[in-house]
């Protein structure tokens, strides 16, 4: 314990003493972020559209357009960028922490110069060592590094929900994780060896990483969890101090809860930006300490520090305390009013019964949901069956391809899921069912390829012929279907479902179903001036449903309706300002 109270001790010592270089850099990398590398990733995008003629990406034209060669280079031009910076930022600070612990002068011309001496690795085959050293960091560098652009990149939660849907997936999943995890760990100093050793290559610094992780691998991950921990508990005790006055006032002056509330989120976030710097900081010193271990010496260089004014800094703050303020009360006053996003039941309710059935119907209905969403395909003999895969394995054990198969086999066959049994049930069945209980249906026409050409017009005189196609919404992945239906039935609220989706969107239909990573504040703004409603889908997490609930997005797609009802239920009741600040503090984790 000896070694790790001296890093510890160095860690802290150090960043104090350089304080003003901390202040510098952190700003001058934020201000590199949004200034250059956001921006520029953006125009990128916009051009790559208009080469190559598309006006937004989805599923169904990804393909084509990844391999336009024009977007091919662009794309390995953003990566190379996104890789540089990821460099230069995180290999400055194991530089300073290097030289300050070794006592060395340094400048910030000094340190540049001896990392632009490898920038040359990213033009040969060192990229592809560093590409795998990313993407096994990825999920560390997410959490302990939040101000790096890997903070943005998330896995959408749809593929791991399908792949988590099996044992095998299941089983496959984790073993996976488990490799990448004890890989990356392994891996986890080969940064600091490849940017402070001058002329050692990256393939290189991940083998002594490896070696080095042998001996003190436990010491360097128990320092960082603590450094983790304690930050959260500082966090929290932030919190709960800061917001004494919002749940005071909000009870004895209200009017004055709105302004409090803005300046506290304002206050917490600068706060929180603050605190993530240190630790970021503090885990490069320690990593540094732990790779190149110096020990604390009283006679060591200490940086003589110019009377420096610090009222440019001050009026700094003191501008963006401000501004955030002002942003943070016009979206809390947005915010006050009570959402009307509707409440869509996944596949009927699921928790206590199988997908897409009566049952899940009857249930769904009972918790109050607005809509319930249910698959439908066409069976060989034209008829529309409700179920969701083409083929019967995953919810009957036996081999069969709905496509292949009558109406009349379907609905004799039991299905199982989560120590449930039911049957297979018609459109004509769920149809009536929702009628007697006054629910309405968002009905998904999944299309496996062998339906009759009359599939469109047969689904519009079945919804005619149950007087519901005022009332109900269909949609499906297919958008030229979907265009087709809407011109065969104007009144009915036609939509077509996105598992991905990157650029603005300009469609002709009623709403879109949209995977919730690729949601954005931009789109959700777009979509309500084109008129188009907005589904969100799966949202399973308290945090997701908050989020889009309060966004007061059009629909959220969800197993949990009966959760999703009690938050909307919350913020239609107009709920106090500091439990809106508690969810928003949420989403930043």
């Amino acid at each position: 314990m000896h070694k790790e109270g001296q890093v510890m001790r160095q860690a802290v010592y150090n960043i104090y003493m350089y304080r003003i270089d901390y202040i510098q850099v952190f700003a001058l990398i934020k201000l590199f972020q949004f200034l250059l590398i956001v921006p520029m990733t953006a125009i990128v995008f916009k051009l790559m559209l208009r080469v190559t003629g598309y006006t937004h990406i989805t599923e169904q034209n990804i393909q084509s357009f990844m391999v336009h060669p024009f977007v091919i280079s662009m794309f390995l031009f953003l990566i190379v960028l996104i890789f540089l910076f990821i460099y230069y930022e995180m290999g400055f600070l194991f530089l300073m922490a290097f030289y300050q612990q070794r006592g060395i002068r340094y400048r910030y011309l000094h340190i540049w110069q001896q990392l632009n001496r490898k920038v040359l690795s990213f033009f040969s085959i060192q990229i592809i060592f560093l590409f795998i050293y990313i993407a096994l960091l990825l999920p560390l560098a997410s959490f302990i590094f939040p101000l790096t652009l890997t903070q943005a990149m998330t896995i959408p939660h749809f593929l791991t929900d399908e792949i988590m849907s099996s044992r095998s997936g299941r089983l496959l999943y984790f073993a996976m994780v488990i490799v990448l995890v004890i890989v990356g760990i392994r891996s986890i100093l080969a940064l600091p060896i490849f940017t402070i050793q001058p002329k050692i290559s990256l393939c290189r610094s991940l083998i002594y990483s490896w070696r080095f992780s042998k001996r003190d691998l436990l010491k360097l991950l128990g320092l960082l969890a603590m450094l983790v921990t304690v930050l959260l508990l500082v966090m929290l005790g932030i919190t709960l101090i800061s917001t004494l006055p919002l749940y005071m006032l909000e009870r004895l002056i209200p009017s004055t809860a709105l302004v409090t509330a803005g300046i506290t989120i304002a206050f917490l976030e600068m706060v929180f930006v603050v605190l993530f710097s240190i630790l970021q900081a503090m885990i490069s010193q320690v990593m540094v300490a732990f790779t190149y271990y110096t020990p604390l010496s009283k006679t060591r260089f200490t940086p003589k520090f110019r009377r420096r004014r610090y009222k440019p800094l001050l009026f700094i703050i003191l501008f963006v305390f401000i501004a955030l303020s002002v942003m943070n009360i016009i979206s809390l006053e947005k915010s006050v009013y009570a959402p009307d996003t509707k409440i869509i039941a996944h596949r009927g309710y699921t928790e206590g019964n199988v997908e897409n059935t009566i049952s899940g119907l009857v249930s769904a209905a009972s918790a109050g949901a607005d809509l319930i969403e249910v698959d439908i395909q066409q069976t060989v003999d034209g008829q529309f069956v409700v179920f969701h895969d083409r083929t019967l394995r995953r919810l009957t054990g036996k081999n069969g391809v709905i496509a292949n198969m009558t109406l009349g086999e379907l609905k004799t066959l039991t299905i199982h899921a989560n120590g449930f049994n039911d049957k297979i049930s018609s459109l004509d069945d769920f149809i009536e069912i929702a009628k007697a209980l006054n629910v309405s249906l968002l009905i998904e026409l999944k299309v496996h390829g062998k339906e009759t050409e009359d599939v469109l017009p047969k689904l519009v005189e079945k919804l005619k012929a149950y007087k519901v196609l005022d009332t109900y919404y269909v949609q499906s992945s297919d958008p030229q279907m979907m265009s087709q239906l809407k011109k065969l039935a104007p009144n009915l609220r036609v939509g077509i479902v996105y598992a991905l989706n990157i650029g603005p969107m300009d469609e002709t239909v009623d709403f879109i179903s949209l995977e919730e990573a690729w949601v954005t504040d931009q789109l959700i703004s777009e979509m309500k001036q084109q008129k188009i409603k907005l589904f969100v889908w799966t949202l399973n997490k308290d945090q997701s449903l908050h989020n889009f609930i309060r966004k007061n997005v059009n629909g959220v797609i969800t197993d949990l309706p009966d959760m999703a009802l009690k938050i909307r239920k919350k913020q239609n009741e107009r709920e106090y300002f500091l439990q809106r600040i508690l969810n928003l503090l949420q989403f930043m984790f």
